[in-house]
């Protein structure tokens, strides 16, 4: 988990930041970044709110349970189930708006720039905000948290490490049950408990379970379809660990791989090998997915199947920049985690194969953070 110094140390920077932009303060609503900067993470469509005053440095936590830990000054609980009143999301919004309402009567005005999420923040704490901030210009801090978030510290690291670890215990697995007659939904059932297992709680979890030809246009739920001799199955799982996704992918044959299974295998592992080679700070990711491409691109078998994104960011969402995708302006830097998932796909491999692996941008290149075979 995210641990109060660098928290605390990422508070003082949004502050600086802010303060930097004359915002006078900054309010967030969404959870993952209440967590980012506090340590204190919720994952429930409870409404979860930080505000932040740059002027004096102090933070308000508003959240529905006591944090056992964070980086806040002031924590600011709302109540959210009483037998005195009917439970709804409406009533329990009410209450937290209640709860913003006695922060910012506390607030020394005036109170002139405002940066808000306005992508995830409801009418009900507008309506607040509006009325104890009149005369406020109100920006969006949404480019301005994804800045801050671009290069992360030694706990998301950790964190992210130990989330990988979890998918790894999975793969290994899926390893074990993949065979012809098992279905979709019997790998979903053993790799999930295992990385459940490995993980030690119910850690939110998402991926992609289709098999053979279903998963060169589909993905995501498994279902009770058996596999095939011959069919190629891609596992992609990015679950929520404390907060934070690790994202890893591979590609399991569910009998002997054939040679044109092999040959597209050795393509896609020769894609991340390049990758790998090429990734420095300051070099732009639409130049890496054009390499990808053209590289894929070779193996006539699945010549221009290569139609999704070269990989991604990583960290307290599943998919963030830098974006490695044709139209991106992104550079990489220090201090990115990515993701590398190159692919190719066509009917006469049964499915597809795809490998993803996520690594730490440094100075001199990038650091692999799994360690799970890459092999078919």
């Amino acid at each position: 988990m995210l641990t109060p110094h660098y928290c605390r140390n990422r508070l003082d920077q949004t502050v600086e930041t802010a303060g930097a932009q004359d915002l006078d303060l900054v309010i967030l609503s969404d959870y993952r970044n209440i967590y980012y900067l506090t340590g204190h993470l919720r994952e429930t469509e409870l409404p979860q709110l930080l505000v932040v005053d740059t002027r004096t440095a102090t933070t308000w936590l508003i959240t529905d349970t006591s944090p056992t830990q964070g980086a806040a000054d002031v924590v600011s609980i709302y109540e959210s189930y009483s037998v005195e009143w009917p439970v709804s999301f409406a009533a329990i919004t009410a209450k937290a708006a209640q709860a913003l309402d006695l922060v910012l009567e506390g607030i020394v005005p005036p109170v002139k720039r405002i940066a808000l999420e306005k992508s995830r923040l409801s009418a009900t704490f507008s309506d607040v905000i509006a009325r104890r901030c009149p005369s406020a210009e109100q920006m969006d801090a949404t480019a301005m948290l994804a800045r801050l978030r671009r290069a992360k510290r030694p706990d998301e690291i950790d964190t992210i490490r130990a989330c990988i670890s979890s998918i790894e215990a999975g793969y290994a697995a899926a390893r074990r049950v993949i065979r012809p007659g098992a279905t979709e939904l019997d790998v979903f059932k053993e790799v999930h408990g295992e990385i459940v297992r490995h993980a030690g709680y119910n850690l939110k979890f998402e991926g992609d379970f289709a098999c053979g030809t279903r998963a060169i246009k589909e993905g995501g739920s498994p279902l009770a379809k058996a596999l095939q001799p011959g069919d190629l199955y891609i596992l992609d799982i990015y679950p929520s660990f404390h907060g934070y996704h690790g994202d890893l992918c591979r590609t399991f044959a569910v009998s002997q791989p054939t040679d044109l299974q092999r040959q597209a295998w050795e393509v896609v592992c020769g894609a991340l090998q390049l990758a790998e080679q090429l990734i420095r700070p300051g070099v732009r990711a639409r130049d890496i997915w054009s390499r990808l491409r053209e590289h894929i691109d070779t193996f006539e078998c699945a010549r221009g199947s290569f139609g999704h994104h070269a990989g991604h960011g990583i960290g307290i969402e599943s998919q963030e920049p830098p974006w490695i995708i044709p139209g991106s302006d992104h550079v990489f830097e220090v201090g990115d985690v990515i993701a590398l998932e190159p692919g190719c796909y066509s009917p006469a491999l049964q499915g597809g194969v795809r490998l993803e692996r996520d690594y730490v941008v440094h100075e001199n290149g990038l650091q692999n953070l799994s360690s799970f075979p890459l092999e078919l």
